[in-house]
């Protein structure tokens, strides 16, 4: 499955991804809020847990339409286990263009229209006021804060309430 957006392709992540996906995790700046560097080790270990996901799990890689990787989005089980977390990260290069928002709000759409999720949550550091401010809008809302990763967390919600598919009627993203 792969969506497409005016400027982006998200597509899951496959084997062809590998040096991408090590080109961001050595991207220090984007990993200041999810707690820093990562040893070759782990490293390895998260590559290989995106490339061969869980039945669980689902990773994207998002690319520019020329083809540029530029971060990653993820549908896994949140810590709590009760929910599903969205989650995100992006070549601190790309920040501040819209492309977390264009390629994280059309994974929450696939979520909620073609997975039929009725509820997804994320969770950031609250020091992290950009990525705060995108889940709130793309809805999202603050549901507690806790300590976890020797930070302060915010956990965020959101609920499906829309009751028909307007997925692809109400303009968004092409999937094939």
């Amino acid at each position: 499955m792969i969506i497409e957006t005016p400027r982006l392709f998200v597509k899951p992540i496959n084997a062809d991804d590998k040096n991408d996906l090590k080109m961001l995790y050595k991207d220090i700046k984007a990993w200041n809020y999810l707690g820093g560097a990562r040893s070759p080790e782990n490293i390895e270990t998260g590559i290989k847990e995106q490339i061969y996901p869980s039945e669980k799990d689902v990773y994207w890689a998002v690319r520019k339409r020329d083809g540029t990787f530029i971060g990653n989005v993820s549908l896994t089980p949140h810590h709590d286990g009760e929910y599903t977390e969205i989650s995100y990260i992006f070549l601190s290069e790309q920040w501040g263009k819209g492309f977390a928002f264009e390629a994280v709000s059309e994974i929450v759409n696939y979520a909620f229209f073609v997975l039929n999720f009725e509820i997804l949550v994320a969770e950031t550091q609250s020091a992290n006021s950009a990525s705060c401010k995108l889940l709130q809008r793309l809805g999202f809302t603050e549901e507690k804060r806790l300590m976890r990763f020797n930070a302060e967390q915010i956990l965020y919600i959101r609920e499906n309430h829309v009751c028909s598919n307007s997925f692809m009627s109400a303009g968004r993203g092409n999937i094939t």
